[in-house]
C-alpha cells in the first residue's frame, strides 16, 4: 500500500479532514511525507484543498475523481467473486513507433491489473477488466491501433494459454502471505477499527487487481488467495462500524 492508497481510503468517506487529522488517522506516515502526497493528490484532481483565511487551517476532501480511483480498484472484489463465463479478455495492439510512448502506457496498464503477454502486442485476461484501461482507448493514438476480443475458450484451450506464459505468482504469493498476517493480527486485537479494516479492504482488492483471477483448476497449487479471500470476508464487516 502506497501513501496515496491509504490518504485516498482515509479521505472516501467523503469528509472533510485538516493535514493533523491525517496525521493522527495514518500514524505510520510522517506529516512532510502526508503535506506532500496530499500536495501531489490535489495536483491529480483526485483531491481537493479548501483553504479560508477566516478559518485555518487548509481542509482536504476527495473529489469525484478520487472516488472513482478507489472504486475502480474495489470492483476487483466484484470480479473475483463472480463465476468465470468462458470468456477471456485479448487486446491486440499495433501502435506506431513514433507513438511508442502511449504504447508503452497502455503496455504498463496492461501489467498492472494481471494480463498476462503472449507477444509483446498481444495480452490475455481470463476476466472483462476492460474498465481498467478504456480511458486510454479514448485517445485517438491508441484507439484506432487497438483490437479487443472476448472469444469464448474450451477448458482444453484455456489450459494450453495459461501455460503459454508465465505470470508473476511468488509475487502475488508474497503480497497474500502478507495480507493474510496483517488481516490475522488485525482480527486477534480487542478493537478492531473502521479505518484499519477499510484499509486491509483496499490492500487485499490492490493485489486482485494485480492477479490474473483464473478460472478453478487453473492456478498454482497451493495458491494462496483462498486463504486470503476467507480472511478478506472476515475483515470487511468491520468496514461498516460506528
Amino acid at each position: 500500500m502506497t501513501v496515496i492508497d491509504e490518504l485516498l481510503v482515509l479521505l472516501e468517506d467523503g469528509q472533510e479532514r485538516t493535514l493533523d487529522d491525517c496525521t493522527t488517522a495514518l500514524d505510520g506516515r510522517t506529516r512532510q511525507t502526508l503535506s506532500s502526497t496530499l500536495g501531489r493528490l490535489a495536483g491529480r484532481g483526485w483531491v481537493k484543498v479548501k483553504t479560508s483565511r477566516s478559518s485555518p487551517p487548509s481542509t482536504y476532501v476527495i473529489t469525484d475523481e478520487g472516488e472513482a480511483m478507489v472504486t475502480q480498484t474495489l470492483d476487483q472484489l466484484r470480479l473475483v467473486e463472480a463465476p468465470h463465463d468462458g470468456r477471456w479478455l485479448f487486446v491486440l495492439f499495433n501502435v506506431p513507433e513514433r507513438q511508442r510512448k502511449y504504447r508503452d502506457i497502455l503496455r504498463n496498464r496492461l501489467i498492472q491489473y494481471g494480463f498476462g503477454r503472449i507477444q509483446n502486442s498481444l495480452w490475455v485476461s481470463a476476466r472483462d477488466v476492460r474498465f481498467t484501461f478504456e480511458d486510454l482507448l479514448l485517445d485517438e493514438r491508441l484507439q484506432h491501433h487497438t483490437t479487443i476480443l472476448r472469444p469464448t475458450l474450451s477448458a482444453e484451450d484455456a489450459q494450453h494459454l495459461v501455460a503459454a506464459f508465465e505470470w508473476e505468482w511468488k509475487v502475488l504469493a508474497a503480497g497474500y502471505a502478507r495480507f493474510s498476517e496483517l488481516a490475522g493480527r488485525f482480527l486477534k486485537q480487542q478493537e478492531q477499527s473502521s479505518l484499519g479494516a477499510r484499509l486491509l479492504v483496499y490492500r487485499y482488492a490492490k493485489l486482485l487487481s494485480q492477479d490474473p483471477k483464473l478460472p478453478e483448476g487453473l492456478e498454482p497449487e497451493g495458491y494462496d488467495r483462498k486463504r486470503a479471500h476467507a480472511l478478506y470476508e472476515k475483515v470487511r464487516p468491520f468496514c461498516y462500524a460506528a
